[in-house]
């Protein structure tokens, strides 16, 4: 290889790095991001240095006045008086063993997504109600009743997630540079 040919290829090569920074590099972020933060809803927890769980949800306790809700459920509360005027309980027995977090849609999870800004890659979640799950906020029963619902962070920063995307860029990097 001539030297002309050698400062070509280090000059493409450059370029190619370039263009992966530019093009490739935020969506590795965004998609790695976005993958750890579901990974959330399958622990029922967040992941930083090691899983720290999410608190209990009433609904999987049989001792609370909301285990198994599901509104506009028909099925009788385990337990219930079949002579009571209540007919529809909403109790749902699968509801008793969901997940925290996880709905019979899975639409907070399936929210969670990325966009791409000029010098930023921002993870965002645009259900209404994902800032009051992932900070703890006051909220209300049936947009009545006010009470707080604990944090249960989805969205969060973590060293886990920064080796995991870091990983990415260089295996991307080393492609490139050994091409």
């Amino acid at each position: 290889m001539t030297p002309q040919q050698a400062q070509q290829k280090i000059k493409e090569k450059l370029a190619e790095l370039a263009r992966f920074r530019r093009e490739d590099v935020p969506h590795i972020i965004g998609n790695e991001a976005v993958r750890h933060y579901n990974e959330s809803f399958v622990n029922e927890g967040k992941t930083d240095e090691s899983l720290e769980k999410w608190q209990e949800v009433k609904r999987r306790n049989p001792d609370s006045p909301w285990y198994g809700f599901s509104y506009g459920a028909k099925s009788p509360r385990p337990g219930a008086d079949p002579k009571s005027k209540a007919k529809a309980t909403n109790f749902s027995p699968t509801r008793t063993r969901d997940k925290v977090l996880t709905g019979e849609s899975n639409e907070l999870k399936n929210a969670t997504d990325y966009i791409v800004m000029p010098d930023r890659v921002v993870v965002q979640n645009d259900k209404p109600y994902a800032r009051v799950h992932n900070f703890g906020e006051n909220a209300k029963i049936f947009g009545k009743k006010t009470f707080k619902m604990p944090a249960r962070p989805f969205i969060y920063e973590s060293a886990a997630l920064n080796r995991k995307i870091a990983e990415k860029i260089k295996k991307g990097i080393k492609k490139i540079v050994e091409q």
